[in-house]
């Protein structure tokens, strides 16, 4: 029984390289199936395994920023050469190795917007090519793309980031080759794909035909979204900013005569957002334009530093009070019916000597409620942008 099934598996082999020899020998992988005829379609299905970077800027200061991000995935085409059909006696379908590959005509896909990718090799080329009896090719590759990614850090850092991924025929235009997302689901991520900086949203993907200087070429794009999470920037950078506004508004509460209190916790506020600022910008992209966080950082050095200013006011006016003359003495004089009144004294000293006790009044409400204002506009316009 064993020696007649390792016969009927001999067999079935002997017959499988028969029907490749006679496959290889009838094909010219130079040309490409259909030619002279319609173009051929290649249907395209990505499955996205890992998304391990979005970057915006390089962290090593020798290096010029970037926006790309990096991604593995299963890229599979799927296209059709009669050339490669066969009788399904002997089999209705066959995965073949790597090898064939070089003896078959394949399309010449390429990204783009790729910066840098490579084909994984461990423990062997991570692909294969299935043939059936029709003459469809599926042909899988796992590799890993890293791609260009132009970022708008208007709204950073609550910003959301579209990035996407062209697949193309390098040599091939339109009048040979023609692209399609095979089915609704072409393109998937992972259920265990996480970022930590950033929450992947939804992702789609449309066909289009783009004209360049050697004809139109059949393009594919999958986009995908990218929410910033701003867990860290609240910790690091938001919640500590606010406190040193709040603590700044604590000379407002001392004694006018105070003098060394309220100068000390006005400079060391202003000190301390200065190199808060300072230590943040240094780690973010250098662009041209103002980004959310700049608005929200210069706002509340704008306060501090207004803080230390309403001191100086303080000061300006008592030492002004200190140069006016005392009042006149009090005097009286005899109405026309015999009636004593005292006379009006002079008022603009008094009012001098208070001015200063009403801008400390004053300025501990409106600073907060000017910040709570503030606080409120910004959230609201920022997060619905």
């Amino acid at each position: 029984m064993n020696a007649f099934r390792d016969q009927s598996n001999e067999n079935l082999e002997n017959n499988v390289t028969r029907l490749l020899d006679k496959l290889i020998a009838s094909h010219d992988r130079r040309i490409r199936p259909n030619y002279g005829g319609p173009p051929i379609e290649v249907n395209i299905t990505a499955h996205v395994t890992t998304i391990s970077a979005v970057s915006e800027v390089s962290m090593a200061s020798s290096e010029p920023s970037k926006d790309d991000y990096t991604l593995d995935l299963y890229l599979r085409q799927i296209w059709k050469d009669p050339r490669l059909a066969w009788e399904s006696d002997v089999e209705d379908s066959l995965t073949i190795g790597i090898d064939m590959v070089k003896t078959i005509w394949t399309p010449d896909t390429f990204f783009p917007n790729e910066k840098k990718s490579f084909f994984h090799e461990a423990t062997s080329h991570n692909s294969f090519l299935r043939i059936d009896s029709h003459g469809n090719v599926l042909r899988s590759i796992r590799l890993t793309v890293t791609a260009n990614c132009p970022m708008s850090l208007h709204t950073f850092p609550l910003d959301r980031q579209e990035c996407a991924l062209e697949v193309e025929s390098y040599g091939y235009s339109t009048k040979d080759i023609i692209y399609h997302w095979h089915g609704t689901n072409a393109v998937t991520i992972d259920e265990n794909v996480h970022l930590a900086h950033f929450t992947i949203g939804e992702h789609y993907h449309i066909e289009r035909t783009i004209s360049l200087s050697t004809g139109n070429y059949s393009r594919l794009t999958a986009y995908f979204m990218f929410k910033r999470n701003i867990g860290f920037y609240l910790i690091q950078i938001y919640f500590p900013s606010s406190l040193i506004v709040v603590i700044s508004w604590v000379s407002f509460w001392l004694n006018r005569e105070a003098v060394q209190a309220r100068v000390a916790i006005g400079v060391t506020t202003v000190l301390t957002m200065t190199t808060l600022m300072t230590s943040t910008n240094a780690s973010l992209p250098k662009v041209s334009y103002v980004k959310s966080l700049d608005v929200f950082l210069g706002v509340c050095f704008f306060i501090v530093f207004a803080s230390l200013l309403e001191y100086a006011a303080i000061g300006y006016l008592m030492k002004r009070n200190r140069s006016v003359p005392a009042a006149s003495p009090v005097q009286y004089y005899e109405t026309g019916d015999g009636v004593l009144k005292r006379e009006a004294s002079r008022k603009k000293s008094r009012n001098r000597r208070d001015s200063s006790m009403k801008v400390d009044l004053f300025s501990r409400f409106a600073f907060p409620i000017f910040f709570v204002i503030f606080h409120i506009i910004y959230w609201t316009y920022y997060i619905n942008q």
